[in-house]
């Protein structure tokens, strides 16, 4: 019965040995979400944690440290088990995380506030001037609400500043050639994007 035993406790650890590894090991570490966050609002450190995913289970831009992505701007929606890639948030420097041909670009708008504009939203512009579309779909970086005026002069506009591609930056360049004295462009939040603040 004993050498019965042994061959069979034999045969479990060859059969063990022999059974392919899962792959990617152990994982590799990956910071994922523990709670929803919305858009526009920043990551804090109750709002993800890093736990192992196998290395063919997680985007290549996944990031791997909790310091990573804490402080970020959000530009999409992240819920709960979501993996945080760095495409989806802004840093320090406005245009990390967004492709590299990506240029930041202020443009005075009207009334920003009023639509409750914030970091991540995607947003169309139109000229007040011709009512032409000067850029679709763009996301917005910043926003600077309009600074009153003063004996000194008339104050600023409100602004904001927007990741466009080169030809995006051209028509919106475009655009701003057409306002006048005082004018500004006109800020339309995409469908979704105010609802997911």
């Amino acid at each position: 019965m004993a050498a019965a035993g042994l061959a069979g406790l034999a045969v479990l650890v060859t059969g063990g040995a022999l059974r392919p590894a899962p792959a990617g090991g152990a994982g590799v570490p990956t910071v994922v979400m523990v709670r929803d966050v919305a858009v526009g609002q920043r990551i804090g450190p109750a709002d993800v944690a890093v736990t192992p995913r196998p290395d063919g289970q997680r985007p290549a831009s996944a990031l791997a440290r909790v310091d990573a992505a804490v402080g970020r701007v959000v530009t999409t929606p992240l819920t709960t088990h979501d993996v945080v890639t760095a495409e989806r948030l802004l840093g320090p420097d406005l245009l990390e995380g967004q492709p590299e041909d990506r240029v930041a670009v202020s443009v005075p708008v009207l009334d920003a506030a009023s639509v409750g504009l914030r970091p991540g939203n995607h947003v169309d512009l139109y000229a007040t001037a011709s009512g032409a579309r000067a850029a679709a779909d763009v996301v917005v970086l910043a926003v600077h609400d309009a600074e009153a005026s003063t004996g000194l002069g008339a104050g600023a506009p409100a602004r904001v500043t927007l990741a466009l591609d080169p030809a995006q930056a051209a028509e919106v360049a475009r655009g701003l050639s057409t306002l006048e004295a005082g004018q500004s462009l006109v800020v339309a939040i995409r469908h979704g994007s105010a609802s997911e603040q």
